[in-house]
């Protein structure tokens, strides 16, 4: 039997590296967070969020939530290569958290904070 050669082996080590990055990328994305419970119950009780792919206060709040963010009602509100809020002209900054009754305010806050407006507390680690 033929040994591999030195090049096939580099090519078969790199696909796999290959191969586990994204393995763990898509694993990290969703596995179960401790916040999972409390976004799906801001969720059901009509939370929603308006957000724009450039801001930093929205990437902060999906920081807060890890990957329970995924079960948050998010409405983009920024076209491609656009810096304003063209789809949403309602509003006039992000993160736009939204009540079942329409109530709005603005801003990153912490899960915690959220848990309480929303009714969630139950849900909280």
């Amino acid at each position: 039997m033929k040994k591999p050669s030195f090049a096939t082996m580099i090519i078969f080590v790199a696909v796999a590296t290959v191969v586990v990055l994204i393995a763990s990328a898509v694993w990290r994305n969703n596995a179960p967070s401790d916040y999972d419970e409390v976004a799906q119950c801001i969720t059901d009780n009509g939370g929603k969020v308006k957000v724009a792919y450039w801001c930093s206060a929205c990437a902060a709040q999906e920081e807060m939530f890890g990957s329970a963010w995924r079960l948050i009602d998010k409405t983009e509100c920024s076209s491609p290569g656009s810096h304003d809020f063209d789809l949403c002209p309602e509003i006039s900054g992000t993160p736009t958290w939204e009540m079942a009754d329409g109530t709005t305010f603005s801003g990153a806050f912490p899960v915690a904070d959220l848990a309480e407006t929303f009714g969630c507390t139950e849900f909280l680690p």
